[in-house]
C-alpha cells in the first residue's frame, strides 16, 4: 500500500505539469501579432504610442494592435501594426 501513494502523487504531479505547460504555451501564442506592418508616422520620425495605436485601429478595426519600436536617441522609432493571431 505504501508504494502506491508515491506513484499516485507522481502521476498527479505529472498531469498537473503537462496541463500548466499547455496553458502557458496557449497564452504565449495568443500574444503573437500577425499581419504586422510598418506604419509611416509624422515627418519628425518619432512614434507616439497613442497615435500608433489609433492608426492601427483605423486600418484593422478594433482588433488592431499598434506598438512603437526602436530607440528615441537615434530618432528611428517606428510604429508596427498588426492583429492578434
Amino acid at each position: 500500500m505504501m508504494k502506491k501513494a508515491p506513484q499516485l502523487s507522481f502521476t498527479v504531479l505529472t498531469i498537473f505539469i503537462i496541463l500548466v505547460l499547455g496553458t502557458m504555451a496557449n497564452a504565449q501564442e495568443r500574444k503573437k501579432i500577425c499581419n504586422q506592418r510598418h506604419i509611416p508616422l509624422a515627418k519628425n520620425g518619432l512614434c507616439v504610442e497613442s497615435e500608433c495605436q489609433a492608426k492601427c485601429v483605423e486600418r484593422h478595426g478594433t482588433n488592431g494592435k499598434g506598438t512603437c519600436y526602436g530607440t528615441k536617441e537615434k530618432n528611428d522609432v517606428t510604429c508596427f501594426c498588426g492583429t492578434p493571431c
